[in-house]
């Protein structure tokens, strides 16, 4: 096929789907990855089918931090398409909790999905690409950089997001090009919900701190997603913070 072919794990909703969405309106193969969100995965197929013509789209279940699922995902990514360009590790959970009443399980669970799905992934994605101008994308968050309450887990996960790029991005240079976005308050309905921002004195409170005076938009990390696999043929190894200031220091 003359398509390319993107993959974006956690893709079924929020910024994945929106993501997912928009490559495909672009021209991209979009491989929609979920774990347990199957009936938004199946929405999100059935509107690309509907509204972009010719589009070709895959939704396919895995867990990202198993190995053998994560592989078999692939197998029928290249035996559909034969081949993959672009790998997107979105895929993450939230367990919030207090540092000493944290579990065991709540721990390994979220670095789990995060850090080691990304790993799989991008470990299944470099084995089989056979091109010269690869790109993994990994998603982080604003949490990495400065912490949260009660979120010990998920900041630390995020954390170690950063850094994994840039082992990769030498490794992995000049053949696939390595980078990292992190997303600062984007108006997602999970946003929304874990802030309150329905609320107006409580969007309006997130909404000063920002020096943009805004909550970013899906579009804001699409838009940032489409420039690194697009026009950005000398950028490896950085992190993009699209948070419209909101941490500048």
């Amino acid at each position: 096929m003359d398509k390319k072919v993107v993959l974006i794990t956690g893709s079924s909703r929020g910024l994945g789907a929106h993501a997912a969405f928009r490559f495909a309106e672009k021209g991209y193969c979009t491989v929609i990855n979920y774990s347990q969100s199957r009936s938004d995965a199946e929405a999100l197929l059935a509107k690309i089918d509907a509204e972009i013509p010719d589009a070709t789209a895959l939704a396919y279940q895995a867990d990202v931090a198993d190995r053998k699922q994560v592989r078999e995902m692939f197998d029928t990514v290249y035996r559909r398409f034969n081949r993959c360009d672009v790998l997107i590790n979105m895929a993450g959970i939230n367990r919030d909790g207090p540092f000493l009443a944290m579990s065991d399980e709540d721990w390994h669970r979220v670095l789990d999905t995060i850090m080691t799905g990304a790993f799989l992934c991008c470990q299944e994605y470099t084995l089989r690409y056979q091109g010269e101008c690869g790109h993994i994308i990994n998603v982080s968050a604003v949490t990495a950089l400065q912490g949260r309450k009660n979120g010990v887990n998920y900041c630390t996960a995020r954390a170690g997001i950063l850094n994994f790029t840039r082992c990769l991005a030498l490794e992995l240079a000049p053949r696939i090009q390595v980078n990292t976005i992190t997303p600062g308050y984007i108006a997602t309905d999970e946003v929304v919900t874990r802030h309150a921002l329905h609320i107006k004195e409580n969007l309006d409170k997130a909404e000063s701190a920002i020096p943009a005076r805004r909550l970013g938009s899906p579009e804001d990390i699409f838009k940032t997603l489409y420039f690194l696999v697009n026009d950005s043929s000398y950028v490896t190894g950085q992190n993009f913070v699209v948070d419209g200031g909101l941490i500048m220091r």
